[in-house]
């Protein structure tokens, strides 16, 4: 059934009036961001709000510039001694951590986890607790394959909107969003940076 003209007409002025009223102008203002410095913070949000209410949007380019790309081509992220067979590895990026860790997580490679991945924050707290070590091998050795799903999901989720990612000082964290958390035992990741490396801070 058709509303008479009329009637359309009031609802379509009550809208407009409700707009004038309601209504503010907001301000939007659009920067770009080479890649390379949001993947060495551990990432950043692309979009914030400024207190004046200014909405800061961000888009990456994926121009490095020459002197990032040499720097980074100089770093071994694995790196195996010939003669003693002791593996050593790096992360410059949260992808590095990830896909370390998940490489520990599918060889069960508990010592190279604690020795080299994780912060010392985190290993000086399993250290100070009389079965500590043993306590995070329990805990990896239980969890390993939900805690590789969380990994995977955060790895490759950034790009989906699936990931919300928060900064404090050294320590960026990784959560994921409503939408996906509530089918994961483990939502959160963070990274903490010591001078140009970054580590495994947390897993909850």
């Amino acid at each position: 059934m058709s509303l008479p003209k009329n009637i359309i007409a009031l609802l379509l002025l009550g809208c407009f009036g409700n707009c004038i009223l309601g209504c503010k102008t907001q301000t939007v203002e659009y920067r770009s961001r080479p890649t390379w410095q949001t993947a060495l913070s551990g990432g950043m949000p692309t979009q914030q709000m400024r207190e004046d209410g200014t909405i800061m949007k961000y888009t990456s380019s994926s121009a490095l510039g020459k002197p990032m790309q040499d720097y980074l081509d100089s770093i071994v992220l694995e790196e195996k001694d010939e003669l003693t067979g002791k593996l050593t590895l790096r992360a410059i990026f949260p992808r590095h951590v990830i896909d370390h860790t998940m490489t520990c997580l599918r060889d069960k490679n508990w010592d190279v986890l604690f020795e080299q991945l994780i912060s010392t924050e985190t290993r000086e707290y399993y250290l100070k607790q009389e079965d500590g070590r043993a306590e995070f091998e329990t805990f990896f050795t239980k969890n390993r394959r939900e805690l590789a799903r969380t990994l995977q999901r955060i790895r490759k989720g950034r790009d989906f909107g699936d990931v919300q990612m928060y900064v404090s000082g050294n320590v960026t964290t990784h959560t994921l969003s409503p939408r996906v958390a509530r089918d994961y035992k483990f939502t959160t990741v963070s990274f903490i940076r010591k001078e140009q490396f970054l580590k495994l801070h947390s897993i909850q």
